[in-house]
């Protein structure tokens, strides 16, 4: 079977718009009649006059530090306060976001809205080609973030078999691959990369430990990093990109060219950045704002991601309907002014990764030098690379920076071993202005 739901991924884009808005109308509904948060919020917002698609940019944006004040209401439902849209005794199931920006915020699960989410993963593996015959081998601990709590759920319903490897350390990963005879995987990009570099140290080519596929979760994946790990597994990589507040909502196809929308799972905006009142056009850089249309445990209205992607077209050769985005730019608060340049990392990882397959794992560091902002990208090279060839790469990285970010960076080289290696989410960026 070529698609996980023939009907919905095949629909006309109308008729999937059309789907969309009445689930919105309902879902409206039913958030302002079951959550204390959109009780509030909402309580100028008449259902019945939301009548078409413009009609919902009158409904206010739900922001990350509203759910962090509102987890504070209505003490009864501790932890997740007034964000819960069904009676606690409903909830099967604890999340909470990651916290890199802030209070991390409680996400409740009943299993209903669980159901849903795991649906929505469904087709973000199929896409990707997992099928019953994959064993997909999971190197991280779940705990209590989402992403591969969904990953595991949904890899059991589409049939493959799972392999969960949270508890043994990068050495004890690769081996249990190569034991078990794993044939996917899923991961963060940086992880990933991290395995394939262990296994090179215990003298295992990655290409031989049998991984022939592979879903990345977690973190951006440039186009350049992408196709290093499918260079060194010999393996297919697929991208997707999702949040813990808002769901797995868009994911990339055999073709590999931008990511589908999960429709109709999603009311997704696409909105310009300057005044997030209008939808971009086809091929510019928008905000992404999104409705998640099932999940009732934990109502979402408009939530604005901060996630900035650049719209594709309709239509795709795999035959889905579906709108899609054609790249993930990356959120807007990694963007950072540097002497008067807008600064994005995503766009150092790409360079590093599709010129220089030396480095090994790199940070990036911002910090006030008296009136100035100096830049310093930390590299830290394949041990075989040789002193005066690790000068010149050294020399290249200088220039290509330069050349990239039209900022002037400081390179050093640092010791084997000296950078962190990541299994979640890496933060590769560090900007040290203002802390002391």
């Amino acid at each position: 079977m070529k698609y996980w739901n023939p009907y919905t991924e095949t629909l006309p884009p109308e008729q999937l718009d059309a789907i969309e808005f009445a689930y919105f109308k309902e879902y409206l509904a039913y958030a302002k009649t079951h959550s204390g948060m959109y009780r509030e919020k909402l309580k100028d917002i008449n259902v019945a006059d939301i009548k078409t698609l413009e009609d919902v940019r009158k409904i206010p944006f739900t922001y990350k530090d509203d759910l962090r004040v509102q987890q504070e209401r209505e003490p009864q439902n501790f932890p997740y306060g007034a964000l819960l849209g069904v009676d606690i005794a409903e909830v099967s199931a604890f999340r909470q976001t990651s916290g890199t920006t802030g209070k991390p915020v409680y996400v409740p699960e009943s299993y209903e809205s669980w159901q849903w989410r795991v649906e929505s993963w469904c087709h973000i593996l199929w896409m990707a080609g997992f099928r019953p015959r994959h064993r997909v081998f999971l190197p991280v601990g779940y705990n209590v973030y989402v992403a591969f709590w969904e990953c595991h759920y949904a890899c059991e319903k589409v049939g493959c078999e799972v392999v969960p490897g949270g508890a043994l350390d990068t050495i004890g990963r690769v081996n249990k691959i190569i034991e078990v005879k794993a044939n996917a995987m899923g991961c963060t990009p940086t992880y990933g990369l991290n395995i394939a570099e262990e296994a090179m140290k215990m003298g295992i080519d990655p290409k031989t430990m049998g991984i022939e596929r592979m879903i990345c979760a977690g973190e951006p994946l440039p186009e350049a990093t992408r196709k290093r790990l499918e260079e060194l597994y010999g393996a297919k990589v697929y991208d997707h990109i999702g949040g813990t507040e808002i769901c797995g909502w868009a994911a990339m196809c055999e073709e590999q060219k931008g990511l589908h929308i999960i429709e109709p799972f999603f009311l997704i905006e696409i909105l310009d950045r300057e005044t997030l009142s209008k939808e971009v056009a086809e091929g510019e850089i928008g905000v992404v704002v999104i409705t998640p249309l099932g999940r009732h445990s934990f109502p979402m209205i408009r939530f604005n991601t901060n996630d900035m992607v650049v719209k594709g077209k309709g239509g795709c050769a795999c035959g889905r309907t579906s709108r899609k985005i054609m790249e993930v730019v990356g959120r807007a608060d990694d963007l950072r002014k540097i002497r008067g340049v807008l600064f994005s990392p995503k766009t150092v990882e790409q360079f590093i990764r599709e010129e220089f397959p030396e480095v090994v794992e790199f940070e990036i560091l911002v910090e006030r030098k008296g009136i100035m902002d100096e830049l310093t990208l930390r590299t830290e090279l394949q041990p075989s690379v040789g002193k005066d060839k690790a000068e010149e790469i050294k020399a290249r990285l200088k220039e290509r920076a330069k050349v990239k970010t039209n900022l002037t960076m400081k390179v050093t080289l640092e010791p084997e071993g000296a950078l962190p290696r990541y299994t979640l989410k890496a933060k590769r960026f560090k900007d040290l202005r203002g802390v002391k």
